[in-house]
């Protein structure tokens, strides 16, 4: 019987601690340090993201309780509430950020990963905070705070990209940061409008589908075509070639596809796009499946801790958002988690090994030795 480490060690074995150190430096993470590495500080911080702590004290106290685990975690001894509140507010919250860059590539390698027919979805989320805890926060008149944006992977279920900014950043800002991929499908919402950004998406071989906005000066193409009850579309092209401030735009005079949802209590939906392939209902929908990201943002804000924070410095709440985000794309990436509960939900799985984390996870055989039957070895969890 082949006996495997425990489950938090399962899931903290899919980083590359060569490559994590090779960050730290980057960034100086470990320079001067003497009672807490930056490894130590991420074990702490994810521990309690996986068991729901919403303390440092909790965090704490749950390493100590778990003393004998301490050196196989990488924790050299019992950690203090006041150092670990320290390495929160002092080490470059980006360590973390390119860890998660690094965990993304790795697990887009792995057999799980599904490369046919990528859709991706880019959004943000809006993270308030309070002004009289956070003097240093940025303010708009609907976010007080920070943002995160985020491409999620519709196809693998899980975030490709993030990056966290201040409330004043507009969403297209940080798009256009973003690299763009041949043959991946992007959506994304009204937030996003710039033709030029679309003409980019279009020229990079890729195909995009958003929001029409009602002021958008077009002239149709055609005759207004219904495919499903409901459902119609029409080719159409932008006629401002000069929209303001002597910008010009791209997107004039092209070509593109808008589809035209009815709806039953409010106006029609447009969306706009421009894949000529795709029927008027599989447009619909995709748009439809723009929700899934909401879904996320919902499930990450109430299951990994960043609606309470640990700290109220900026490098603090980053720090958490970005191990948080690490934590997700870990449970994506546990293989033998996945063997065992192939039928469970990532969103399901956390709930499940939330209390069992320094629980072992063994291989069990079954049969004799001497006549091995690949159908008769199984998983088991076993509680020790």
């Amino acid at each position: 019987m082949q006996e495997y480490n425990t489950i938090i060690g399962k899931l903290l074995s899919g980083i590359d601690r060569k490559k994590f150190k090779r960050i730290v430096d980057k960034y100086k993470g470990d320079f001067a340090v003497k009672k807490l590495s930056c490894w130590e500080q991420f074990v702490a911080v994810f521990l309690g993201q996986i068991t729901g702590a919403s303390t440092l004290r909790e965090i704490v106290d749950l390493i100590k309780f778990h003393s004998n685990q301490q050196y196989h975690l990488g924790i050299k001894k019992d950690i203090a509430r006041s150092t670990l509140a320290k390495a929160n507010g002092t080490r470059d919250w980006r360590i973390y950020r390119d860890i998660f860059f690094d965990l993304v590539s790795k697990f887009q390698k792995t057999k799980y990963y599904q490369t046919t027919e990528l859709i991706k979805i880019i959004d943000s989320t809006p993270i308030n905070l309070k002004i009289a805890q956070h003097k240093w926060i940025e303010t708009t008149m609907k976010v007080k705070g920070l943002k995160t944006h985020v491409v999620y992977d519709l196809t693998n279920e899980t975030p490709v990209y993030f990056d966290i900014t201040g409330a004043r950043t507009n969403d297209i800002t940080k798009a256009k940061e973003i690299e763009i991929e041949k043959g991946v499908t992007y959506i994304f919402d009204k937030g996003y409008t710039d033709y030029n950004y679309w003409y980019d998406i279009n020229e990079a071989g890729a195909i995009f589908v958003t929001r029409l906005k009602t002021n958008a000066k077009i002239e149709n193409i055609g005759e207004l075509e219904s495919s499903e009850k409901g459902i119609s579309s029409q080719k159409f092209m932008f006629t401002n070639k000069h929209p303001r401030g002597g910008k010009v735009n791209k997107y004039a005079y092209k070509e593109l596809r808008k589809v035209i949802v009815d709806r039953e209590k409010d106006e029609p939906l447009v969306l706009v796009t421009n894949d000529f392939y795709r029927s008027d209902k599989e447009i619909a929908d995709l748009y439809k499946s723009r929700w899934q990201i909401e879904l996320f943002f919902k499930w990450i804000k109430g299951n990994l801790k960043i609606k309470k924070f640990l700290g109220r410095s900026e490098n603090a709440i980053k720090t958490q958002i970005c191990i948080a985000m690490i934590c997700f794309v870990l449970l994506q990436m546990a293989e033998e988690l996945k063997t065992v509960f192939s039928e469970i939900s990532i969103k399901n799985l956390l709930k499940i090994i939330g209390n069992s984390l320094f629980n072992c996870l063994r291989i069990r055989e079954y049969g004799r030795k001497h006549h091995k039957n690949p159908n008769q070895l199984q998983f088991a969890w076993t509680f020790t």
